[in-house]
């Protein structure tokens, strides 16, 4: 099976600039080093998913090595969404500088993959940095003085630095002293945790009514505790009313949200408004909301998948599963400790923490699926005997919902 994915790279301040794409199949791998991407497939994935669906509103960073750049799907490629960024196995190629000048010359952009940087590589990167405007250093497995050298020497020359796999964010604290432009890695998911209890006003009221629906209180006892804060319902209305929602007619009441939107979906959409609401103006921590977008909609679209007929509580249960096993970094608060401020179930729980359960395996395919992991991917087609179409179906879904929320985000707040 081939599977197309997608990583985000930011800039300092954690906007997004782009999105890293993740192609992986059976038996090529374009996020490795050692082999050499099978441009014919990754074309039909391309064209299956939709490059604007890919991308969205962003650049891409498409990764390619010298074989790729001979290839006819250069002609399908977008030269205003897309930087070519060559694998490192490519550098010493003899024939990859004559095709840069040539490509260059048609308006393709180029940069450099995760360049692991020690005395040995450094020298393999200086003839190719007047073809390239991005460099992608691999934070992770490079040797800092030669990295300190090559930084300086980049600046020199107006290159855009990445610095990919931060994985903490002491990593992203010290890359950013090093005056790189953007960054990539899990660090995102592990921001530094302050562990605190304590949420705003409006966050504290979003969360006793989150309790309150979960504790079966009636439609009449919901809508009073949201009246009782205009503010809120006012930002709640505009919320649901915004075009990631699409409901056909404008919805001018908290009954009629309820009605649409379901008691448990309501619940869960407003743990998101939560984390949006924000006392002093700033915007939510916008890559981060779309992972936690992204994950729900697989985690909804597997059990669906799995179990068409599965019911209206299942499908809340994998959306609260798959929200909260990222959500509490928003809040910047340990996790458990968030847990239980909603008083979630022991099955919640158990499936984000333990992978027990069902929900709990689906959590783990869900990651699976964020980083392309083809063979594991396999394995949970043969379990389940799913259809190979279906599963791509749920990933490209989930990339235009993440579009649609990403455009809504920009534009309410």
């Amino acid at each position: 099976m081939s599977i197309l994915g997608r990583q985000v790279v930011n800039n300092s301040s954690y906007e997004i600039f782009a999105y890293d794409i993740l192609y992986r199949s059976d038996d090529e791998d374009i996020d490795s080093n050692n082999l050499s991407a099978s441009a014919t497939s990754m074309a039909k994935v391309l064209n299956d998913f939709g490059l604007e669906n890919v991308v969205g509103c962003y650049n891409g960073f498409l990764r390619v090595d010298a074989e790729f750049l001979s290839n006819s799907i250069m002609n399908t490629i977008s030269k205003e969404q897309f930087t070519l960024m060559i694998l490192q196995s490519s550098f010493l190629d003899k024939k990859l500088i004559p095709k840069l000048k040539n490509l260059i010359e048609k308006g393709f952009r180029f940069g450099l993959n995760d360049s692991i940087i020690n005395k040995s590589t450094i020298k393999t990167l200086v003839p190719l940095l007047k073809y390239v405007e991005y460099v992608k250093i691999d934070a992770l497995h490079s040797d800092e003085p030669y990295v300190d050298k090559l930084i300086e020497y980049l600046k020199s020359k107006d290159k855009k630095i990445i610095a990919s796999k931060i994985e903490t964010h002491d990593m992203y604290e010290l890359y950013k002293q090093k005056g790189v432009d953007y960054f990539q890695g899990y660090y995102l998911k592990r921001p530094n945790i302050i562990k605190t209890t304590s949420f705003n006003a409006s966050q504290t009221q979003i969360l006793e009514l989150w309790n309150l629906i979960q504790n079966n209180a009636t439609t009449k006892e919901i809508v009073l505790e949201l009246e009782k804060n205009h503010a809120l319902a006012l930002k709640l209305m505009q919320f649901i009313n915004s075009s990631f929602f699409s409901f056909r007619s404008q919805i001018s009441s908290m009954n009629q949200i309820i009605n649409l939107l379901g008691r448990d979906a309501l619940a869960n959409w407003l743990l998101i408004f939560m984390v949006s609401s924000k006392d002093n103006g700033d915007k939510p921590n916008h890559p981060l909301l779309l992972m936690v977008i992204n994950r729900t909609e697989i985690m909804v679209g597997l059990l669906k998948l799995i179990k068409p007929d599965s019911s209206m509580s299942e499908k809340s249960t994998a959306y609260l599963v798959g929200m909260l096993s990222l959500i509490h970094l928003l809040f910047q608060i340990e996790h458990r400790e968030f847990l239980h401020k909603l008083r979630v179930t022991e099955e919640v729980e158990e499936a984000m923490f333990e992978a027990n359960g069902f929900f709990g395996q689906l959590l783990v395919m869900t990651r699976y699926i964020e980083n392309a992991d083809s063979s594991h991917i396999n394995e949970f087609i043969k379990k389940y005997n799913l259809n190979e179409e279906d599963m791509q179906q749920i990933v490209s879904q989930a990339m235009i919902k993440v579009n649609q929320f990403d455009k809504m985000i920009q534009e309410t707040f």
